[in-house]
Parts: C-alpha cells; structure tokens; sequence
C-alpha cells in the first residue's frame, strides 16, 4: 500500500477565497482541512475594472495566513486557480505578483471554459453520477457555470457573465429591494441565459444540481424554514423570493441561516437562481458539496495517475485540424531527444518544460489549417484563443509563444513577459531544430545529433559525412544560423 499523499487546491473566487487539503492514496480521497475566507475580490474592482489597494490588501493578508497552512506541502503538490475577477482586473498582472510572493506559489488563472469544467467534475466526483444526463450550475461572484453532460462526462460547458456580487452591485447596491429590482435583476439573468437556454432547457438533462456558495446558503435557508427538505424546489424559492422583497433593504432580511457576510451579495445571487429556474424549466435543484476546488483536487489526481485531460486535449485538437500524426510524432521524438541531453539546463521545471515541447511538437502544424503562409502564426492563434480543457491561460500562453517561434523569424521581445524567458528561449531552439531536421518529412529514422547549450551559444554535432549528404538541411542550418544571431545566440554545427 502506497503511503498517502498530502494534496492541496485553492480557488480566488470573485466573492470567497476557498482552500481546501486533503490526502490522496490507493485513488482515494479523504479531506482533511477546509478554509473559507470571504475576501470580495470581485466587489472591489473599480468603475475601470482596476482592482481597489483595500480589495488586493484583503486578498494578499488572506493569501499570506493561506501559505502558513501549505508551508509543509510539497509545491507539486499544491494548485491554485483564479477565476472572472483576475481574469477581468486590468491591473492583474502586477497584482498577480504580489499574490504569488504573498502566497509563495504560482497562481494560474483559467477561462471560463476551464472553469465550468472543474465544476462539474468536482460536483460529479461528490454525487458519485452514473450515466444520467445532468445540469450543473454554480453561481460565482462575478461569473455563472452552466455544465450539461452525461455521469462524469461534461457535453456541453458555457461561463455566463453575471455573479452574486456583480448582479447585487447593479441591481442592488444602494441595499434597497424592491419587486421592481429584483424583476429587473431577474430579467438581466435571463438575457444571458436566452442564448443557451434551448440546449439546457428541460429533456436534455434528467438531474439538476447546484453547487458554491450561493446555491448552498439558499438550500440551507430553504431546509430551516422547512419549504423543503432535501433540495431547492421552485415553490420553495418563490417564498423565498418574496421575503427577501417584502424585507426592502439588505440590512432587514432576517432568514434563519443566512450568513451575515453573506448578505450584501444574496438579493443578486438570488435572483439569478430564479431566473434560471424560469427559464430553464427547473422544478427542483439537489446541491452538491463539491465545486471548483474540488474539481482541481480531481484533476491533479488524474494528472499523477496518467489520465492527464490535457493529453486527449492535445488529440483532439491534433484531430480537429487534421494534423499529420506521424509527422508531428516524428518531431515530438527528436524534440524530446534533444531535451533528454540538456534537460539539466530546466532543473526544478524540467517536467513542465518537457511536457511544454511536446504538446509544441503535436501542435506546431495545425495552423495548415487556415493557410501555408506564416502557418506558424495561425497555429500560435488558435493555441492562444482556444477553449483546451485542462489548461491555464498562462500554459496556453506559454505554448502559444513556443509555438509561434518555432520556425522563420523568432523575436526575444515576445518572451520579455515571462518570468523564465531565458529557459522558454532555450525550449523555443530545441524545437526549431526538431522541426528544420524533419522539414523534408522523410519517413526515414533520423540520427538525433548530439546538442549542448551554453551561454548564448547552441552547439550541433552530426555524424560524419551526414550533413555532407544531406545538402539541404546545410542549407536550412545555415539560415538558422543568421535568425539566432538576430536574438543574441551563436548557433554552431
């Protein structure tokens, strides 16, 4: 029996800050700790989506009291995402900085897409679903998951933009309530909801189910009052719905199991919930303890036991644009042959590199798609602007850049944002390489040269009387010569 592993996963919320710890072994999980900090993240951004110096000084004390509990968890170990709010701020990326220092971890920030995904596998892996066609939805601060899908299986994921604090600040800031905001509030929701709502409509799901902080403090407060006993019912939310009118101000709401900070958020998270069930045709709504930090936990687990969702992301994308399979496998073996020889250059961040240069070697063609010329730059768009489950913004970036700078002109400025730009260079060369020695797509194996890689100088050596017989690739290594030398590196062969 394997010993257990100590696994944690963090969620920046718009609205909480969630963590959560728990111990892995034998593929199963059992949660030790459960942190909640109600930081408002999303409440503190400006009419100019700058998040406030009071918001982010919540945020870093928060995420400063998060690291004393992670300081004996192995950073490999540890995963933590931020959602709408930082994908929103315009000023994220210096805020960003602090954060990860605070936290003394990295912070990925992932899409909606990603987002909804994680959801629903959270909320699957709690209710333990069998091959039963399910809707799941989980009302953030800022952002509204909407997953339909078939057991542990999402079909369909959509991120709307509405949340309990967004919603609460435009409908109900000022703390008045009245029938004609909360209609209207109501109305809002179900403009973002018209465009889905036939694929999520009644029939195409047999199961509803809710998850977050929203959803679960309206079922407690249904369950104390006693409209209903194990789920949220639309009768039941309609009584709800009219004490909260008939309270007219935030502050006067008096409901048995409604958290006091949770108060100023609840009119808009509300009224979302009802309109969902208006417009969906939702009778009734179980609630799951499962949700996005969970849904990481899961995700991290399938990464150490080989079912790493971004693999068959890969596949799939590979398939979608009708990439040569065995051309891309062709570079991906001499890309990672070269990387086997200089991987002490990568140290710590030698796995993430190498997994880096071998999606780069799947992907580096399916701009061919689109058109010939400059393919490497359509490759590195649909990288860039593509919903890949599995992925962070930052890890589409970082693939979207190597990609884009596998062939022709590279620029160093197009690294200068990343943190490790000299190792992503480094990255950027080794499949450069891979892909000129296979550009004659010959089905024969080709002999991986021996590579080194010192200070600003790239060092080929080939068997002899090889690059005599090959009179092109000489060619093509001769033209890579003068492209590196534009960035500051001597290449050699």
């Amino acid at each position: 029996m394997n010993s257990p592993e100590t696994i944690a996963a963090i969620d920046l919320g718009s609205n909480s800050f969630h963590m959560i710890v728990a111990q892995h072994q034998n593929g199963q999980l059992q949660v030790i700790d459960r942190v909640k900090e109600m930081v408002r993240l999303g409440g503190g951004l400006d009419k100019k989506n700058n998040l406030t110096p009071e918001a982010m000084e919540r945020a870093l004390t928060t995420l400063e009291r998060f690291a004393q509990r992670l300081k004996d968890i192995p950073p490999h170990a540890i995963r933590c995402v931020g959602t709408k709010t930082l994908r929103t701020a315009r000023n994220a990326v210096p805020f960003m900085k602090q954060a990860q220092r605070a936290l003394n971890h990295e912070i990925e920030i992932i899409s909606g897409f990603e987002e909804a995904r994680l959801v629903y596998q959270g909320v699957t892996h709690d209710i333990e679903a069998q091959d039963q066609p399910l809707l799941v939805m989980d009302i953030g601060g800022r952002s509204t998951e909407l997953i339909r899908g078939i057991g542990q299986e999402p079909q369909q994921m959509d991120s709307l933009t509405m949340g309990s604090v967004s919603m609460s600040l435009r409908h109900f800031g000022d703390g008045i309530i009245s029938h004609t905001r909360m209609a209207q509030a109501e109305m809002d929701a179900m403009t973002e909801l018209r465009g889905i709502r036939k694929q999520y409509r009644q029939g195409q799901w047999e199961r509803a189910i809710g998850s977050s902080g929203t959803i679960r403090s309206i079922a407690r407060i249904i369950h104390t009052a006693g409209w209903s006993l194990n789920s949220i019912t639309f009768d039941a939310l309609k009584k709800l719905r009219k004490q909260v009118i008939d309270a007219g101000h935030i502050n006067a709401i008096e409901l048995e199991g409604l958290k006091e900070e949770r108060r100023p958020v609840f009119p808009g998270g509300l009224a979302i919930l009802y309109a969902a069930f208006k417009s969906l045709k939702i009778n009734e709504m179980l609630v799951s303890d499962g949700a996005l930090r969970e849904g990481v936990i899961y995700d991290y687990i399938g990464r150490v036991t080989n079912h790493d969702i971004r693999e068959l992301a890969i596949d799939n994308l590979m398939q979608r644009y009708h990439v040569d399979n065995a051309h891309a496998e062709r570079v991906h073996v001499m890309a990672s042959a070269l990387f086997n020889q200089v991987a002490s250059h990568f140290n710590k961040s030698e796995e993430r590199f190498e997994n880096a240069l071998r999606w780069g070697a799947k992907l580096h063609e399916i701009g061919l798609a689109i058109s010939h010329r400059k393919y490497h730059k359509h490759s590195a768009y649909l990288i860039q602007h593509s919903d890949i489950p599995g992925f962070s913004r930052q890890e589409q970036r970082t693939l979207s850049t190597l990609v884009g700078a596998h062939r022709m002109k590279i620029k160093s400025s197009e690294f200068n944002s990343f943190q490790l730009k000299p190792l992503l260079l480094k990255l950027a060369v080794l499949l450069r390489v891979a892909t000129l020695l296979h550009r004659g797509r010959s089905l024969e194996t080709m002999p991986v040269p021996n590579i080194e890689l010192q200070q600003g100088v790239v060092t080929l050596q080939f068997a002899p009387q090889w690059l005599e017989q090959h009179a092109l690739t000489r060619n093509d290594l001769k033209i890579e010569q003068r492209y590196l030398k534009k960035i500051g590196i001597t290449f050699t062969y």
